[in-house]
């Protein structure tokens, strides 16, 4: 995960909230292309997606039509529970995490530290 833990206390610090949105790209490992390593990982990613649908921390995602890349964006209460909720999948996917701010936010934030 690249953003890391470290980034997304950051964010909660600064911007005090009590649930970050996380952004969630994940790229299939390549290497997966015998028929059951395929079956396997369709089973983990749906199963994943069960989990967090039922936890109530899924807000959206999906696949991008023609390749192996998804996206998910959770609701996440801390750093361990993004962990918790994302690690295994570093096992056959490349992981890419970024936490979102809204616009509101942004706009607060300029208004309160002007550039100049």
């Amino acid at each position: 995960m690249r953003s890391g833990p470290y980034q997304i206390a950051l964010l909660w610090a600064y911007f005090g909230k009590d649930v970050m949105r996380l952004f969630v790209g994940f790229t299939a490992f390549q290497t997966f292309i015998d028929p059951a390593d395929i079956d396997r990982l369709r089973a983990k990613v749906g199963g994943k997606v069960q989990e967090w649908q039922q936890a109530g921390k899924l807000e959206t995602g999906g696949i991008f039509a023609g390749n192996r890349k998804g996206f998910v964006v959770l609701n996440v209460d801390s750093e361990d529970e993004a962990f918790e909720l994302l690690g295994d999948i570093a096992d056959f996917a490349v992981v890419e995490t970024h936490p979102l701010v809204a616009f509101e936010t942004l706009a607060k934030f300029f208004a309160e530290h002007p550039v100049s």
